[in-house]
């Protein structure tokens, strides 16, 4: 097997891990924070977890131009993988960072650590369908 499609699909599979963690046990968390706990909290963590999920991310989406680029097929399985990735992205910058940035600012509002909780379930959606999809495709590619 191609060792950039192995990488890939470990780091698809690391972040699959790290977004459950995330939904099932961080994100709830917050709301068992005082809100002058979490105001010292919450900052310290984003700046953690970013250190973690920035590099999985970046190296998802560069294996997958890279995977694209030097097949040159642009099967629809390379498209398909790329615009779940890109989705996630979109998220992450236009729905989650000012997520946790009205949480910096105001870590007494709760509905916003639901919403935190609620809506990232497209994100571990996303995070498992590429995992999986990726995990047929080499189911394939092994045949």
């Amino acid at each position: 097997m191609n060792a950039i499609i192995l990488t890939k699909l470990l780091i698809d599979f690391g972040l699959v891990v790290l977004i459950w963690m995330v939904q099932i046990i961080i994100y709830p968390s917050f709301l068992h924070y005082t809100s002058e706990k979490l105001s010292v909290w919450h900052p310290l963590y984003t700046r953690k977890i970013t250190s973690i999920v920035a590099p999985l991310m970046v190296a998802q989406l560069g294996l997958s131009v890279y995977i694209m680029v030097t097949q040159q097929t642009y099967s629809l399985f390379e498209i398909i993988d790329l615009l779940l990735i890109a989705t996630n992205w979109l998220l992450t910058m236009l729905v989650f960072i000012s997520l946790h940035e009205k949480i910096d600012l105001d870590s007494t509002d709760r509905d916003i650590q639901t919403k935190l909780v609620k809506y990232n379930w497209v994100r571990v959606i996303l995070f498992c369908s590429i995992f999986m999809f990726n995990v047929i495709h080499i189911c394939k590619y092994l045949n």
